[in-house]
């Protein structure tokens, strides 16, 4: 038996690709994740314009019979024992 010298053939870059596209799907996708998990990190840490609101429609103003309407509210601390419920209800709030 004549031995024969092994010899390597280089594996051409399609065969190559074809034999790794999942590894390197993989690691793709794994590169692309990291870098949107960090560019969302860094969106969110960013101050937002210093805490400071401003208003986009100018000035409001009230007429008085809207202040008038306002001011008829009631707080919470006052007790509103003026409700009319209808018959048969009763008020699970009140006690």
């Amino acid at each position: 038996m004549k031995n024969k010298p092994i010899t390597y053939k280089s594996q051409s870059t399609p065969v190559s690709i074809k034999r790794y596209s999942l590894t390197i799907f993989i690691v793709i996708t794994v590169g692309v994740l990291v870098f949107c998990i960090l560019l969302l990190n860094n969106i969110m840490n960013q101050p937002l314009n210093n805490g400071i609101y401003t208003s986009t429609n100018g000035t409001t103003t009230f007429d008085q019979a809207t202040i008038n309407r306002l001011n008829k509210f009631k707080t919470s601390n006052e007790n509103s024992s003026d409700q009319a419920l209808p018959s048969g209800k009763i008020n699970p709030f009140s006690e």
